[in-house]
This record gives C-alpha cells, sequence and structure tokens, in this order.
C-alpha cells in the first residue's frame, strides 16, 4: 500500500465549510471512529478486571500493531522527516503510549462510561482551544454553546462520581482529562503532518514500541505469563486490530474530510456508545445524573458541530 499523499487542508478549519460529499464520507468514518473508541474503552477497562497491567495491555498492543504494520513500515518506511519530528513526536505522544497509559490507569479507578463522558468528551473542547490558538479558528455563537455544553456535562458526571464513595475516582477523572488532550494535540498535529492515516498509525506504533520495551522489561516486568490467552487474545485484537490501526485510520480519513475541530466533535457521540455497550457487556449502570451528563454532552456535540466556524 503506497503512502498516501494528503496535504493538510487548512481551509476546512478555517471557516470554509468541506462539500456535500466530504461531508457525508468524513460522517461515516466519524461513525466507525465512534464504534472503534466505545469497543476500546469497553476493552480497556475489562482489562482492568484481569491479572493484565496496564504496561501488559500496552505492550500487546504495540507489538500486535508493529507486527501488522511492519510490511507497510518496511515498503514505504516511516519518513519522519515529511511529517516533521516535532509533529511524529507529538502524533507518537497523543495517540500512542502516554495517551494509552493515562486511559488504561484512569480506568482502574473509573468506570467506562466516566472515560466516555469526561475523556473523549472533552477531546473536542480541547481541539477548539487549539484550533483557536494555532489556526487562528473562530467559533460562532452555536458552536460556542455546544462547547459550554459538554463542559457542563463533564462537570457534572464528574461533581456526581466524585460524591459517591469511590477511592481514588479523582485519580481516573484527571487522567482522563490528559488523555483528551493528548489526542487533541495529536488530532492538531496530523493535521498539519501531511502525511495519509497509514503512515500516521506506523509513526504512532511502532515509536510506541520502540519507547515502551526497554521500559517495561528492564523496570516494569510482565504479567503476560500470570494472564489467560483468552485475555490475551482479546486485547490483542480490540487493542491493536480496532484501535491502534482501524480507529486510528478511521478517525485519520475523517480529519481529512470534515477538518480537526469537526471531526473531533463528531467522536464525543462515543459516550452514549461506551453507555449502552457497558451495560451488557461490563454491567456496569451509569445512575441518573451520569445519563443526563452524557446527554449533555452528546446535545453540546450536536451545537458544536452544526455551527459555522469564523475565519480569524
Amino acid at each position: 500500500m503506497a503512502v498516501e499523499s494528503l496535504p493538510s487542508a487548512p481551509a476546512i478549519d478555517a471557516g470554509v465549510p468541506p462539500p456535500q460529499r466530504d461531508l457525508l464520507i468524513g460522517g461515516i468514518f466519524g461513525a466507525l471512529t465512534v464504534l472503534m473508541f466505545a469497543l476500546w474503552i469497553i476493552a480497556t477497562r475489562f482489562a482492568a478486571r484481569t491479572t493484565l497491567a496496564p504496561f501488559d495491555v500496552a505492550f500487546v498492543r504495540y507489538l500486535t500493531a508493529s507486527l501488522v504494520l511492519a510490511p507497510f513500515a518496511l515498503r514505504n518506511g516511516l519518513d519522519l522527516r515529511r511529517a516533521g519530528l516535532g509533529r511524529s513526536a507529538m502524533m507518537a505522544c497523543g495517540a500512542g503510549l502516554p495517551f494509552l497509559l493515562a486511559s488504561s490507569i484512569g480506568m482502574r479507578f473509573a468506570p467506562a462510561s466516566a472515560a466516555g463522558a469526561v475523556m473523549v468528551g472533552s477531546m473536542p473542547v480541547f481541539v477548539a482551544m487549539l484550533s483557536a490558538a494555532m489556526d487562528g479558528e473562530r467559533f460562532g455563537w452555536v458552536r460556542i454553546i455546544g462547547f459550554l455544553a459538554v463542559v457542563v456535562g463533564i462537570a457534572l458526571y464528574i461533581s456526581r462520581s466524585l460524591l459517591d464513595i469511590q477511592p481514588g475516582a479523582w485519580v481516573g477523572y484527571a487522567l482522563f482529562l490528559a488523555a483528551g488532550a493528548l489526542w487533541a494535540g495529536y488530532t492538531m498535529a496530523f493535521r498539519r503532518a501531511g502525511i495519509g492515516p497509514w503512515h500516521a498509525a506506523a509513526i504512532i506504533n511502532f515509536g510506541s514500541l520502540l519507547a515502551l520495551t526497554p521500559l517495561y522489561f528492564l523496570f516494569v516486568g510482565s504479567h503476560l505469563a500470570q494472564a489467560a490467552w483468552s485475555d490475551i487474545l482479546l486485547q490483542a485484537f480490540v487493542q491493536a486490530g480496532i484501535s491502534a490501526i482501524a480507529g486510528l485510520y478511521f478517525y485519520g480519513r475523517s480529519i481529512r474530510k470534515l477538518g480537526a475541530s469537526r471531526a473531533a466533535v463528531i467522536t464525543s457521540f462515543t459516550p452514549v456508545a461506551v453507555g449502552l455497550l457497558g451495560i451488557p457487556l461490563l454491567d456496569e449502570f451509569p445512575d441518573g445524573v451520569g445519563w443526563i451528563g452524557i446527554a449533555l454532552v452528546s446535545a453540546g456535540v450536536a451545537f458544536a458541530s452544526s455551527g459555522p466556524s469564523r475565519p480569524k
């Protein structure tokens, strides 16, 4: 598969709406991204109930994804200079090892629905802030109201959950916010790098595996020998196939079609998907206030994605 030569498209995020065909295709990729995100959150939360530690999950994820992407890397190379060393590092941090550790450790303290509402819900807000600071993007009142609704929904969810007797819950929420900020950094770096989704996925996964391997074996230690093979295979499939490869590809395509901020707000429908899937798959039931927070986040997304941006 050849490296896609896709230039960045600042006009999309600078106030010029994309064509209708791109809106449709980008929306489809965005919906697939939501599904990939939801399945990944459910699987990562499930891993917290097994003998697998966060570093075990990370190693399985990046080793499997790197093996799958090896033919692409051997044929095309990583070509870090094309994306830029700084942007490559920002992508590897924003969607790679730091992001995965922050989110997976956070899910050991808080339920999956919290990850959906707090982590994924905060992503479009952070992207909007970076778009305004880096690209001069200005938002109309409709989108501003949408972003405020997302913030209120997240705050409501966190405040209600912190009232429960749940030791260390604040650690999970803090890590979810950090993960959301990291992902926003990846979104902006990918948009500016001018490379294709497969190229970005190779940089992220190989870079993360390179950084993780010595840390994992020399200082952390592996628990894979004590884990059930079914748990390892499940994490390999979801973490690598669904999240690290398919999820990054779909999200990258949605950015190219919709622009960074519009692609990011679509992913905030993930809290609803996580909340619904968590009931049969994890036996986790968000309470009434939790559902109100999730609804506010999703309603905010609808407003934030419907209003136009204004050029600087």
